[in-house]
């Protein structure tokens, strides 16, 4: 029973007791009327009280859940409307919240820029994992003072400066106390929350090691390059100057510079050739032919090619083939030329009387290709660079062999494109050996554009 019904039963309760009151003549008859009507009241409204109070309770603990009231219970109508939508608000506000955080904290812990935010007596406020990666620190860190934590780095000056001038500044700074070293960009500025004196200092860091490094080796392939180009060039344009000067006139002094500016002419166009190859791999022009390679005939064919040279070196040059018929999926010009540089550059740094051996194996899913020198061998601190352009162990020796210095460069980059691998191990004075492994599976296609 609701509160309307309570009153409405008032009401005829009056009612009947005003009537009985005014048309019975007994006083005893009246009493018992109004007696009864007394006892219609307090029953209703008891009714009326168990009913609402217990709707009321639950209304007010769970106003989400109570979608509707009595037909009896519109009095409390439009405070159930505005409980309920205050309700719904608050539940659509929190949601809103929560979905915002999430991605607040998805964007932030993703982000490759380490931040920091800090208020202006640089205590650590807010800080993203990448953060945390650059600092190398674990654990909970707000609170703590980012000039302290920073210390290492040589920015102290710049958090100070940002947060006390309240302007934008930026700096980049190398931190050694990482091996290998990193280089960073800070840029640090102050923003103001709601409050006029809510201001605090944001701080972003980029790890520019990598993009630095890149331009270090764009700036050394540009100086390589120009120095292994003009050191032909000059040597083609005296001698050619010679015999225009009258050295023609000489039939000796003639055919030897002749011959000397076909020899620069020819490395100058195996370093022409050489890039323009490396340029192919490098940005995915190269055109991979995909066939079924018998290793044995790979390698004989490889043999055949380098005996010659091998033996106007004086270098006893071994090849083993291998027991069984191995059958590869590969490109067999590019293997080739993998091959090929690694035994040339074999036979190059081998002395007259040394050795090259050169066979191939299968181990598990892979073929193997093993290229031995005893040759002069690499420094253990330069076998990691041996496959970057241009790079040479001894420059004067590889300039007097006609190497062009990007022959390990290709080799890289070829193998990479097949999912091999190569591997080199090294000892100065003994000689070294390329261990290459490339894959026995089968290609996409018969021929597929990298």
């Amino acid at each position: 029973m609701g509160l309307r019904l309570f009153f409405l039963l008032c009401v005829l309760a009056s009612f009947f007791a005003g009537w009985a009151v005014g048309t019975i003549p007994s006083p005893k008859t009246a009493f018992w009327a109004g007696a009864l009507s007394l006892v219609v009241i307090v029953f209703a409204g008891f009714l009326a009280y168990r009913q609402t109070s217990r709707q009321i309770l639950a209304f007010l603990s769970r106003p989400e859940m109570t979608h509707f009231l009595s037909w009896s219970t519109d009095l409390l109508d439009p405070l159930y409307e505005g409980t309920v939508r205050l309700s719904r608000e608050r539940e659509e506000s929190s949601r809103k919240l929560k979905e915002a955080t999430s991605r607040f904290d998805a964007v932030m812990n993703h982000m490759e820029e380490g931040v920091v935010v800090t208020d202006l007596k640089g205590k650590i406020l807010l800080v993203n994992r990448a953060f945390s990666r650059f600092f190398k620190v674990e654990g909970e860190v707000r609170g703590e003072s980012f000039g302290l934590l920073a210390r290492k780095t040589g920015i102290n000056d710049l958090i100070e400066e940002v947060l006390q001038n309240r302007r934008s500044v930026q700096k980049e700074v190398v931190f050694s106390e990482t091996t290998p070293s990193r280089t960073w960009s800070l840029v640090g500025t102050t923003a103001r929350g709601l409050g006029e004196t809510d201001v605090f200092g944001v701080f972003l860091l980029f790890d520019l090691t990598d993009i630095r490094h890149l331009e270090r080796v764009r700036k050394d392939f540009v100086a390589n390059v120009s120095h292994e180009i003009r050191t032909p060039l000059t040597s083609i344009r005296g001698f050619a100057e010679a015999l225009h000067d009258g050295g023609i006139n000489d039939p000796d002094t003639s055919r030897e510079f002749s011959g000397i500016i076909l020899s620069h002419a020819e490395r100058l166009g195996n370093i022409v050739s050489d890039l323009l190859h490396l340029s192919e791999l490098e940005t995915g022009k190269a055109i991979m032919r995909y066939g079924s390679v018998p290793v044995s005939r790979q390698i004989a064919h490889i043999r055949d090619v380098y005996a010659v040279q091998a033996a106007k070196k004086g270098i006893r040059f071994t090849v083993h083939l291998p027991e069984e018929t191995l059958i590869y999926e590969t490109d067999e010009g590019k293997m080739d030329l993998v091959l090929g540089n690694l035994i040339d550059n074999a036979l190059k740094y081998t002395p007259a009387g040394g050795e090259v051996s050169f066979g191939g194996w299968k181990e598990d899913n892979t073929i193997v290709f093993e290229v031995r020198d005893s040759g002069v061998g690499i420094p253990r601190t330069e076998v990691d660079r041996i496959f970057e352009r241009f790079y040479r162990v001894d420059r004067a020796r590889s300039r007097e062999m006609g190497g062009t210095g990007l022959g390990l460069s290709i080799v890289r980059h070829i193998l990479e494109i097949l999912q091999g691998t190569v591997l080199v191990t090294s000892t100065p004075g003994q000689g070294s050996t390329f261990l290459v492994r490339v894959p026995c599976r089968e290609p996409a296609s018969p021929a597929t554009p990298i």
